[in-house]
């Protein structure tokens, strides 16, 4: 989940690259050509922290997303953490990362698929419109799998959750998103655990309104919404982390082992 106001100055001085292209990355170190680190803003309700590119690690094993407390430099108390996006926009196809999520209340790891007022490319209508991954720390022995489509008031309701027969937090699997013209599909290793078809009464997402900026972060949740994800605890010097590796694009369906 993204709010629409979010602020993005990063996001004009996109890179001369290949925007839609097929790619694939190890998340070992930023490939500035690619990605960037959110750093310097907030999204607001309902997210508790504000993001700084301090808070992402790139290391042998990947990138590390920390949410953490901690007290500014007035004295008050401050909740930060770390996102990364893409320069660019893709269309169809087939998005997949290795992800380990956070096991505590009130904190989401998400990998989602983005476009709204303020991350909008060339050509595309400027409209809220989301295909998301989340995991809820409170029990990340589910995933909630979810989607809007034209709409900046967020009003809409097509979250779906899907059991798993493992803690997610505890080690890494693969999941990832199909999206074309008639159907989203969500993979977890490589199996389909979730489908929904494009209908006139539950339109989804369309590369013709907007291709998608591909999104990774970790946050913390307004107490306002503790009946989705928990209530976070606030303590200073708390701090959680969510792991990613072996980011993968390619504009074609994703491998199915059925």
């Amino acid at each position: 989940m993204v709010k629409p106001f979010t602020y993005l100055a990063a996001g004009l001085m996109t890179p001369a690259i290949a925007m839609g292209a097929s790619f694939s990355d190890p998340l070992t170190e930023l490939d500035n050509q690619t990605w960037f680190l959110a750093d310097g803003w907030e999204n607001g309700f309902p997210f508790l922290n504000r993001w700084t590119k301090e808070q992402a690690l790139f290391t042998n094993e990947g990138l590390t997303l920390t949410l953490k407390n901690t007290i500014d430099n007035h004295g008050y108390k401050d909740v930060v953490s770390g996102e990364i996006r893409s320069y660019g926009y893709y269309g169809n196809g087939c998005f997949e990362v290795e992800m380990k999520p956070v096991k505590a209340d009130g904190v989401v790891s998400a990998f989602f698929l983005f476009a709204g007022p303020y991350d909008q490319p060339e050509g595309g209508n400027g409209i809220h419109n989301e295909i998301d991954i989340e995991f809820l720390g409170m029990n990340t022995n589910l995933v909630q799998l979810n989607f809007w489509t034209n709409d900046d008031n967020y009003e809409q309701h097509n979250e779906y959750i899907h059991y798993l027969d493992f803690d997610a937090s505890e080690d890494f699997h693969t999941y990832a998103i199909e999206w074309n013209k008639n159907t989203i599909k969500w993979f977890i290793d490589g199996e389909l655990v979730y489908r929904v078809r494009n209908t006139d009464d539950q339109p989804i997402p369309m590369k013709s309104d907007s291709r998608l900026r591909i999104m990774m972060n970790v946050w913390a949740t307004n107490p306002q919404i503790s009946n989705w994800a928990g209530t976070y605890d606030e303590t200073t010097g708390l701090e959680h982390s969510a792991h990613f590796r072996n980011f993968k694009y390619t504009r074609s369906r994703c491998k199915n082992n059925e």
